[in-house]
């Protein structure tokens, strides 16, 4: 077996993965979509109320998943707040944690892919492996998406950013 040593973007550690778990992504995979639209006429909706993303340009929806957007829980309230967001910087894979696991909210996720940052403080939308209920709230205030949707926003939306980069 080949195994890949990869290290853990949070808090350094390093883990070994079986190769046949991975894939290599190559230039083309992760090229911009629509480069030819200005970014005036690009936008991203969240619908709460449906739990839906979409893409349009212009007044046109050219791609719509469903989400799994923020939701309150027992120990706190951690709906995806309404307002108009700009994805400022952008990463392929992030470790997000808050909390202590298994206790309450808390939770420690490696590896999160297509990472579109909205707010300063960490709400995004991005990939989701950790369950499939998409259609119902259930995150911590993220826009949780199925992986190969959040990865198409990553390429969609600006800025765009370069396989061997990371807007952090």
């Amino acid at each position: 077996k080949q195994w890949y040593r990869v290290r853990d973007d949070k808090k350094g550690y390093e883990y070994f993965v079986n190769a046949a778990h991975l894939h290599v992504l190559h230039p083309q995979e992760l090229a911009p979509l629509s480069p030819h639209v200005p970014n005036k006429n690009k936008r991203i909706e969240v619908d709460l109320t449906h739990q839906v993303v979409t893409a349009y340009e212009g007044e046109r929806a050219v791609f719509m998943s469903r989400a799994a957007t923020g939701a309150r829980f027992k120990d706190g309230d951690f709906r995806t707040q309404k307002g108009t967001f700009t994805t400022s910087r952008k990463r392929p894979s992030r470790h997000m944690a808050a909390g202590e696991p298994g206790i309450g909210s808390g939770f420690d996720l490696p590896g999160v892919p297509w990472v579109c940052y909205l707010t300063e403080s960490g709400v995004s939308l991005h990939g989701t492996y950790w369950h499939n209920d998409f259609g119902s709230p259930r995150s911590h205030g993220c826009i949780n998406l199925p992986s190969s949707a959040a990865r198409m926003f990553y390429r969609w939306s600006l800025p765009a950013v370069q396989p061997h980069e990371q807007l952090v």
